[in-house]
């Protein structure tokens, strides 16, 4: 990972400037987004990345200071994962160190979700099964929308 795309990465997530508004449920109730960061504490024998619990609120910006409030935060956002097209809509932020193919499981909350990632890591890839099983897509830096894995995503990983 460059020092320069840790940069950038950093200043998506906290100087992105974009205005998110609330979205609109069926029913036309508006409902606040939800952006959750983990961070990464460990590895295990089979590469699974151990996280701390999502921290999350209605803004990306609060959610990551809410996750430094926690404890010491991992070098840089290696992924973020939106449940919208072209980084729209909530978010799931995964900070680590590296980008040497560590993965992990969606939680049931973000399981078939994923529908556009940012990248922190050079590439990222999507599987559609859990433990890094079944069909799979890679999405290369700076990121981009899903197309065959779109709100299938099941495991991902991080690789360099």
């Amino acid at each position: 990972m460059h020092r320069w795309t840790a940069g950038l990465v950093g200043m998506v997530l906290v100087g992105s400037g974009l205005a998110i508004a609330p979205a609109a449920t069926a029913g036309g109730e508006v409902r606040q987004e939800e952006h959750c960061v983990v961070r990464v504490v460990g590895i295990k024998p089979s590469g699974e990345l151990i996280t701390t619990k999502p921290e999350c609120s209605t803004t990306r910006a609060a959610a990551m200071a809410r996750a430094t409030q926690r404890g010491q935060l991992s070098s840089f956002a290696i992924g973020i994962h939106f449940d919208g097209a072209s980084f729209t809509g909530d978010t799931f932020t995964v900070v680590g160190d590296d980008c040497t193919g560590g993965w992990l499981n969606l939680s049931a909350a973000w399981i078939n979700r994923v529908s556009s990632t940012l990248h922190g890591c050079p590439r990222i890839r999507h599987f559609d099964g859990y433990n890094l099983t079944s069909s799979f897509q890679t999405t290369n830096w700076p990121g981009g929308n899903l197309t065959a894995l779109n709100n299938a995503t099941n495991s991902i990983q991080y690789l360099p």
